[in-house]
């Protein structure tokens, strides 16, 4: 009888061991794992927005000239107020350098994204921010042509 019970002791302690194994070798393979990413990097140089802004809005004016309503908001407009907003929190006066004649690019993407908004509510001012769009986006062209006007060092202003 000792013996018999000896037996069962010990099927029921491996039965007990294979199931606290597999618990602990568990590893949920099925579970997507998350995917770890760098941080973006983070510029104070506002050299770096400028020509952001400059290729972006080249790239998705024609959509605004041709008045396509229904690609405004996700390729426009909500692109344009992150590139800005990100552009104002990350460039301040007191970084290594400032705006200088840059600042006039993040004008001409405000200009953007409210000439786009009027063109969505079909606004009786659409002509009027457009002209605006055009004479901003005129005077970033300027400011990325002439790029020794444009970031300055704070150290030489009033120099």
């Amino acid at each position: 009888m000792q013996r018999l019970n000896m037996r069962g002791m010990l099927i029921v302690s491996l039965l007990c061991s294979t199931v606290l194994l597999q618990a602990c070798g568990n590893d949920n393979t099925n579970e997507p794992k998350a995917e770890i990413k760098p941080a973006p990097k983070l510029t104070n140089d506002a050299t770096i927005y400028a020509g952001e802004a400059w290729k972006f809005i080249n790239d998705v004016d024609p959509i605004v000239y041709a008045k396509q309503i229904d690609q405004i908001e996700e390729k426009v407009r909500k692109p344009a107020r992150k590139l800005s907003t990100d552009w104002r929190i990350n460039v301040k006066m007191t970084d290594s350098v400032t705006e200088g004649k840059y600042a006039l690019c993040r004008k001409a993407l405000t200009s953007l994204e409210i000439w786009a908004r009027e063109t969505i509510d079909n606004s009786s001012s659409v002509a009027q921010k457009q002209a605006d769009y055009e004479r901003d986006k005129a005077q970033c062209k300027d400011a990325i042509d002439n790029p020794a006007l444009g970031n300055t060092d704070p150290k030489k202003v009033g120099v």
